[in-house]
């Protein structure tokens, strides 16, 4: 019981004030208390599970137990019995029987892991040299805010799934489910006995949560539903893990994972073909009889390989996802390193219920934080403009086309230098004042205002000569 009260006196006394300064300096006061140490990591510990929620801890149970009589001896005991099974919760319940009334609330926000102090996990690291291990996962930059940081990059591209971040752990025979912040998914019954019965132990799966059957439902109405399964108390049913990105078990723990990305999408496809390796190795001859790129074999053409082992991959993804019913792998939309193939896919996407497009910089490590190396495209709006000038290109456009100026709003200038092929800038370069007056649709994600004050358009992309049309929209 003293560890408990020593704790309840360390608590009251951090949230006497809002002040992240005065919070700080109060974790700085206990940075060698023990006690302290040995509770804030049992509760901000995300691989530290007690099994207990809030609504299991009110349970109705009666049956005999063994008493326990200390916090640390309980603390333990949770950490090894932590399904929540009825026998845990007794004695859960019958330990807070010896406690006074006033130590109730204090010990149910520690055994259900609850606790709010009023900062962050990396702020209690920071005051008492990093104890607590930390879960976070890879973030996305917005693609427009920088698009000019693909250029010349091998990238891969794949749905953006409008779904609930999940991540998936099977260490040791034992299957844990993850938010985004780091909070136990409890309840997901059909995907943790298809991933202990399927998948290979020592993996981390990342990726969204979504329904089972989305039927016609947008991808706004699939979230809503989604969450609406998630959120309950108890078994979840209904819903599966939209695989796209996979590590080892023990690299997720220790966030640092410095694997390529295209070598993360390889070894995603192992975990997945191995329950079923000899339909796999078949299928793999089938296809490469039928789809083998002969003058690949004879002339070592690069370009006919990848291609060939580009809808290898997405075969197999296919054929795997016929055999899992909780787990599928996100399919690659395109791999290479042509930028217009994003607003294309991001176009297709759009036309087709979906969010955008993820682009995936195929050489780059998982990073644990927000990254450029993981960039999410959404909607871009249309617009149809007058070509009042051109500019020469540079680097690898120089002798050709690099952009067309174009009206925009009372008298603004906009330059349009993507989605033009090298092709079509060549040609418009042999008689660029031909274009001059014509009237060209393109794609914009929004409208911003520079520092003299004059309006522009951010990441206009090319997409067509409007033949039809002699007038702009301004």
């Amino acid at each position: 019981m003293e560890t408990l009260i020593k704790f309840k006196e360390f608590v009251d006394e951090i949230q006497q004030n809002n002040s992240r300064n005065y919070k700080l300096n109060v974790l700085k006061k206990y940075k060698d208390d023990a006690n302290i140490r040995v509770y804030l990591d049992f509760i901000y510990n995300p691989y530290k599970i007690t099994g207990i929620s809030e609504k299991k801890l009110y349970k109705e149970i009666w049956m005999e137990s063994e008493e326990i009589t200390s916090m640390y001896e309980l603390m333990d005991y949770l950490l090894i019995h932590n399904t929540g099974r009825d026998e845990d919760i007794c004695k859960v319940q019958q330990f807070k029987d010896l406690l006074d009334v006033d130590y109730y609330e204090i010990f149910d926000a520690v055994v259900t892991k609850s606790l709010t102090l009023g900062v962050d996990v990396l702020s209690i690291n920071k005051c008492l040299g990093n104890p607590i291990p930390t879960f976070d996962v890879m973030l996305a930059n917005k693609y427009f805010d920088k698009p000019e940081i693909v250029e010349g990059k091998h990238f891969a591209l794949t749905t953006k799934i409008d779904g609930g971040r999940i991540i998936a752990i099977k260490e040791n025979s034992k299957v844990t489910f993850y938010t985004r912040q780091g909070q136990l998914y409890e309840g997901l019954v059909d995907l943790e006995q298809e991933m202990l019965e399927k998948l290979p132990d020592n993996i981390c799966l990342d990726g969204e949560i979504t329904l089972l059957d989305k039927g016609n439902l947008t991808s706004k109405d699939q979230y809503k539903a989604t969450m609406k399964i998630t959120r309950k108390d108890g078994e979840k049913h209904g819903v599966k893990m939209l695989v796209f990105d996979c590590m080892t078990a023990e690299e997720f723990r220790h966030q640092k994972c410095n694997t390529a990305y295209s070598i993360r999408r390889g070894n995603l496809l192992c975990n997945f073909e191995e329950y079923y390796h000899d339909e796999c190795l078949q299928l793999g001859k089938e296809f490469e009889k039928n789809n083998f790129p002969e003058r690949w074999s004879n002339t070592n053409d690069l370009e006919a390989y990848n291609k060939y082992m580009f809808a290898w991959k997405n075969n197999l993804i296919n054929f795997l996802n016929t055999k899992y019913t909780y787990f599928n792998i996100l399919p690659l939309l395109y791999e290479g390193t042509d930028t217009n193939e994003i607003t294309k896919w991001l176009n297709y996407n759009i036309e087709n219920g979906e969010e955008g497009v993820m682009i995936n910089i195929t050489d780059a490590p998982y990073e644990f934080k927000r990254t450029s190396n993981l960039l999410k495209v959404k909607k871009m709006q249309d617009i149809d403009l007058e070509i009042i000038g051109y500019e020469e290109g540079s680097g690898n456009f120089a002798g050709m086309l690099g952009a067309f100026l174009v009206r925009y709003k009372q008298g603004n200038t906009v330059k349009v230098g993507s989605g033009l092929s090298k092709e079509l800038r060549q040609k418009i370069w042999k008689d660029p004042m031909h274009y001059v007056g014509k009237v060209i649709s393109i794609q914009y994600f929004e409208e911003t205002v520079n520092q003299n004050g004059g309006i522009s358009l951010r990441f206009p992309v090319f997409l067509d000569f409007r033949t039809d049309k002699t007038v702009a929209d301004y």
